[in-house]
């Protein structure tokens, strides 16, 4: 089932889940712990379906919005994996070259990262590469095309950006970092639980 996707404020996101979604803004989290609307703050039950139906569309909205069906090939690749599926999921979508561009603070959101790669401002290993799903090899080189680095949209995600993630490097100031490794799922920063989804699509 495919489904739309949503182009409204991302607060509201956050505060629908009550935690933060990336890209979007943690004051609005830690102000309004709730669901937004008038009915935010009541108190609902869920069934079993509707939790794990819950825990597939915080990833869907970590990751930018995975349409449906790319999601799905990515459950049915992990599955076929040796590896935990989970685990094997979630290195999958870590290792898409936006989310790598997202990492390295080239872009301040999801969607602005997959948009550079889009327009073919981002390069691998030296040539571009404008297939937002690209999926990296640990010691590609990620750079930026002169043009974005030039970008007010790139410069000042750079201002912002802080080198906390194991497996990614580049330096404070650099166009260019690198996949030092596939993640180790702890490594990986969203907060899901994939087993949860790997149920959901064997239901």
């Amino acid at each position: 089932m495919s489904m739309a996707r949503y182009k409204g404020p991302k607060d509201k996101i956050s505060r629908k889940y009550g935690e933060l979604l990336s890209g979007m803004p943690i004051f609005e989290v830690a102000k309004r712990p709730y669901k937004s609307g008038q009915h935010g703050q009541r108190k609902s039950k869920i069934s079993e379906f509707g939790t794990l139906l819950r825990e597939k569309q915080k990833l869907r909205e970590s990751y930018g919005v995975l349409p449906e069906r790319q999601l799905r090939r990515y459950i049915d690749k992990a599955q076929r994996s040796s590896n935990p599926t989970g685990e094997v999921l979630m290195q999958l979508l870590e290792t898409r070259l936006d989310t790598i561009v997202l990492r390295l603070g080239f872009a301040p959101t999801m969607f602005s990262a997959r948009q550079l790669v889009n327009h073919g401002h981002v390069l691998v290993n030296g040539f571009k590469v404008d297939i937002a799903s690209y999926k990296l090899s640990a010691g590609d080189k990620i750079s930026l095309s002169a043009k974005a680095q030039k970008m007010t949209l790139v410069t000042e995600a750079m201002k912002n950006w802080i080198d906390v993630l194991p497996f990614i490097k580049r330096e404070k100031n650099a166009f260019e970092g690198e996949l030092i490794e596939v993640p180790a799922r702890d490594a990986i920063p969203v907060n899901v639980n994939e087993r949860m989804i790997v149920e959901f699509y064997s239901r």
